[in-house]
């Protein structure tokens, strides 16, 4: 009966049950190389991605010029709803997964903190061809540049998975971000799988400028590396 059941899930169907729900991207992704012992045994990655809203208040003018936060909460919990969803249909089919939570639950001390040294969204959203790493350490789409956030479910599911992963960067000569980056923490230099998931990027730079940010505003934010990127940007401005 589980096999029965087993051969009747595909990932075109997958994905549709997915978009169905709201999800504005779906891949699946063979992240078998690189993953952690205890996850070897769920060789499939299930990339989501819901878009951001429009801009609105979370574009924050002030004299020295735009600043904005990608945080939205109601974008995780869509997040969260699909990999509910997800996860019930794959046990559903007799399958093993493991949901990796959006990357808002970082701060989360519980159990939920363990998963993210383990497996990286970025991992699956490249090997399931939805986008590459780019010069600014986002993951940049096609369509909608950095404007989306994700989320990912593992799994032994044999779903047929992206035979065109990215494996290096397309940022190719832009250099918007880093022209943007008020910390000059992002180095005109573009990604390759070989190398790793470590950006180009000062991270402690990165990380001052934040600091800046809270004390000037209230709020470690700056996004301005998001602004810039001229990759799915005007589409979430009005």
């Amino acid at each position: 009966m589980e096999r029965a059941l087993q051969l009747t899930l595909c990932a075109q169907e997958v994905k549709q049950y997915l978009l169905s729900l709201g999800a504005t991207l779906v891949g699946f992704g063979d992240v078998s190389q690189g993953l952690a012992g205890e996850l070897r045994h769920m060789p499939v990655a299930i990339s989501l991605a819901v878009r951001y809203p429009p801009l609105g208040r979370n574009l924050i003018h002030t004299i020295r010029g735009p600043i904005y936060s990608n945080r939205y909460r109601q974008v995780d919990l869509m997040l969260e709803q699909l990999q509910k969803r997800l996860v019930s249909l794959l046990k559903s089919h007799g399958f093993k997964c493991l949901a990796i939570p959006p990357d808002s639950h970082r701060q989360d001390t519980r159990f939920v903190a363990r998963l993210y040294p383990l497996f990286s969204h970025k991992v699956a959203a490249t090997c399931a061809g939805l986008g590459w790493i780019g010069k600014n350490g986002l993951l940049i789409n096609e369509t909608y540049g950095p404007c989306l956030s994700w989320a990912t479910v593992l799994t032994n599911a044999p779903l047929e998975v992206s035979t065109t992963p990215y494996v290096s960067g397309q940022c190719g000569r832009c250099r918007r971000c880093v022209e943007a980056c008020p910390a000059g923490a992002i180095a005109d230099r573009e990604w390759r799988r070989e190398e790793g998931l470590v950006p180009h990027i000062d991270v402690d730079a990165c990380r001052r400028q934040l600091e800046k940010n809270q004390q000037l505003m209230g709020e470690d934010i700056c996004g301005l590396c998001i602004l810039a990127c001229p990759r799915g940007n005007t589409k979430f401005i009005n």
